[in-house]
């Protein structure tokens, strides 16, 4: 029986698996996606301290590598169940299924999608939700990018970089940081406010965009960054989620079932930051460390 399980490789994970280990528990860390998470997804982080500049995806690394370090267990496979039985926890994946004493969700979140029509027939053939993944894809294009928040605005620099134009469609207003904004306007970046997309338009890849006013943007693909949600369906039977799905957790990261800890973006809080995901993964493990001290 393992002391802690920690689920999820992001940010937060990553971080209870480091303090997890060095407080001398047994860690088996699980997730069925490349370690950091949403982090691989982007492609600046400039607010990470110790970092002035660094790419999503080396700053993931650079985490991984930590964990290696510290020879934590992890394994590959997809958690697709979680009892609580007693004194222990039965954690069920597509491959196995493993009893420990504790358990540290850390499960994040995923992109939400626009909802506007089309959006199901151009995925890959023009809508994406990740600059980075799919940038290169649009050397010399004209793109769309749908969103007013900080993710639209990093990803649409990025992408000037790439594309002949990008556009950057707000339905409302822009709730990005200041620094992002001043950036963006030093740009060729163009942003229309209180602006809604009502279809994505084209025949077997997408050729534009129209608005609820009729008009309609030519474009050869479209970046939709409208926020995050929570995929916590497979932890019904915990009764840890609320209406959203968030895990509603108190100061050490407990949530309301014992033995059950969460931490990171999967969490109902007020910031949603690397930084505070990492120091949430901290204080999970040592809750965790604390509880099986007790139970000894």
């Amino acid at each position: 029986m393992y002391d802690c399980i920690i689920v999820g490789m992001g940010p937060a994970g990553l971080s209870a698996a480091v303090y997890a280990k060095r407080s001398g528990m047994n860690v088996l860390l699980l997730d069925e996606t490349a370690p950091g998470g949403l982090l691989n997804k982007i492609s600046i982080v400039e607010n990470y301290l110790g970092f002035k500049s660094v790419t999503g995806s080396e700053l993931a690394f650079s985490m991984f590598e930590h964990v290696l370090n510290e020879n934590v267990e992890y394994k590959m496979e997809k958690v697709l169940n979680i009892e609580n039985s007693n004194d222990k926890k039965i954690v069920t994946t597509t491959k196995n299924k493993y009893e420990t004493k504790t358990v540290i969700l850390a499960i994040g979140r995923k992109a939400k999608k626009s909802g506007i029509a089309n959006e199901e027939k151009f995925e890959s053939k023009g809508i994406s939700y990740c600059a980075l993944c799919d940038g290169s894809l649009y050397k010399n294009k004209k793109l769309v990018v749908l969103g007013g928040g900080n993710s639209a605005f990093e990803e649409s620099l990025y992408l000037a970089n790439v594309a002949s134009s990008v556009t950057i469609l707000v339905r409302g207003e822009i709730t990005a940081d200041q620094t992002l904004v001043d950036d963006v306007k030093a740009s060729n970046i163009k942003v229309m406010t209180d602006t809604s997309v009502v279809q994505f338009l084209g025949e077997e890849s997408i050729t534009g965009v129209k608005l609820s006013n009729d008009s309609v943007i030519d474009c050869d693909g479209v970046f939709v960054y409208y926020g995050y949600a929570a995929d916590s369906s497979f932890l019904r039977n915990l009764s840890v989620t609320n209406e959203s799905g968030y895990i509603e957790v108190s100061n050490d990261m407990s949530t309301s079932t014992p033995g059950i800890y969460a931490c990171g973006d999967i969490i109902k809080k007020d910031v949603y930051q690397i930084i505070t995901a990492v120091s949430e993964g901290a204080i999970a493990a040592i809750s965790a460390r604390k509880e099986i001290n007790k139970s000894n």
